[in-house]
């Protein structure tokens, strides 16, 4: 027996269109299935993912629990599951083959890979699905995830900082290293700094030798962004003149206000990664510059199995930590996401399940 039996509280999406279909609402708690571990969550970050997936539902669809991101506790496993790590006892869950390995044991802490479908870095899916999409969510007190999606929790991380890791750091992983094929000593161009995908490149790129300008509208992230370590910072609307060195590298979440002059910043050769549209997916581009100047324009979208993996292991070793914006209980998440979708957040907005003793969240 554990806590799900008795149901659960989730954000769930439903009944209205847009940011209006958010709230808090009781839900029947999940059963974990063969190869699955049951979580209770602790701390769930929100993502751009769960305000375009509330956004682009008109409220007729069955209700929807939110959440890609989280850290917590396994508290259950399903069947034909595995033998607790350090125990000589019996195997957990069931008389099917044990997973064993560094499957982890009821009482573990772990956080979340976000991705369900993509093992390898090479073999992108058609549709990368997300917890949160098709399965449900993870702003809820419970969630069930297979076990391969359960990783030590790394020890330099607060609770808060842990639930906002999984995708950010995968996305800005695979943005800078996979696609970008980014080398210690280049330039990347950071344009709209300031979102958690963002602040997470910038310190990945940093940790990574590379030299760092940033882009944005406030000043107050401007500033921040160069106290964590940017080079440079332009406010985002003189990109176009400002006279920077050549830039080797654009990892872009922006999308239409910022292309385009992020395309001028290039040496010969040098390449833009995009990864976002919040200002608009369509842009003029000259196919003259691209093949004169030999630049190279690239997409991505969050991360394999594979890249998570790296991610989780290039962040225990340089110490990186995630900037929270702020920790919210999950009752006040419908109010929070608001306060996101208008730009008014420096880095990741987290919520705190129920029973969860605050750390804080002020950003490091």
């Amino acid at each position: 027996m554990t806590g799900a039996d008795a149901g659960m509280l989730a954000l769930v999406h439903s009944g209205s269109a847009g940011l209006d279909g958010l709230r808090v609402a009781r839900m029947p708690a999940p059963e974990p299935a063969a190869g699955e571990v049951l979580l209770a969550v602790e701390y769930a970050g929100l993502n751009r993912h769960e305000l375009f997936t509330a956004e682009r539902r008109d409220g007729s669809e069955p209700a929807r629990i939110l959440g890609a991101d989280a850290v917590g506790r396994v508290v259950g496993v399903g069947p034909a599951a595995w033998p607790a790590h350090g125990s000589d006892g019996p195997a957990l869950g069931g008389d099917g083959p044990a997973l064993g390995g560094d499957a982890p044991a009821l009482g573990d802490r772990v956080l979340l890979d976000p991705t369900l479908n993509w093992p390898e870095r090479a073999r992108v899916p058609e549709h990368p699905d997300l917890l949160g999409g098709r399965a449900p969510g993870t702003f809820a007190e419970f969630v069930a995830v297979p076990v391969g999606n359960a990783h030590p929790v790394p020890a330099h991380l607060s609770g808060p900082e842990a639930g906002a890791l999984g995708l950010a750091a995968v996305t800005a992983y695979r943005a800078l290293f996979t696609v970008g094929e980014l080398v210690a000593g280049e330039h990347v161009l950071i344009p709209g700094i300031g979102s958690g995908v963002g602040l997470l490149a910038l310190d990945l790129a940093l940790a990574a030798g590379a030299r760092v300008t940033v882009t944005s509208r406030s000043a107050e992230k401007r500033d921040f962004a160069l106290a964590r370590g940017a080079a440079a910072a332009v406010p985002s609307d003189e990109l176009g003149a400002a006279r920077l060195p050549p830039v080797d590298l654009v990892v872009d979440t922006v999308g239409a206000a910022s292309v385009p002059a992020a395309l001028g910043t290039l040496r010969p050769g040098g390449r833009v990664v995009t990864l976002g549209a919040t200002t608009g997916a369509e842009i003029r581009l000259s196919l003259r510059e691209l093949f004169f100047r030999q630049l190279s324009l690239r997409g991505t979208s969050v991360g394999s199995a594979e890249e998570f993996r790296d991610a989780l292991a290039f962040v225990r070793e340089h110490g990186i930590r995630p900037v929270v914006d702020a920790v919210h209980p999950l009752e006040e998440a419908p109010a929070a996401m608001r306060a996101s979708a208008d730009g008014r957040t420096l880095g990741k907005t987290v919520f705190r399940m129920p029973g969860t003793l605050d750390e804080g969240g002020e950003r490091p």
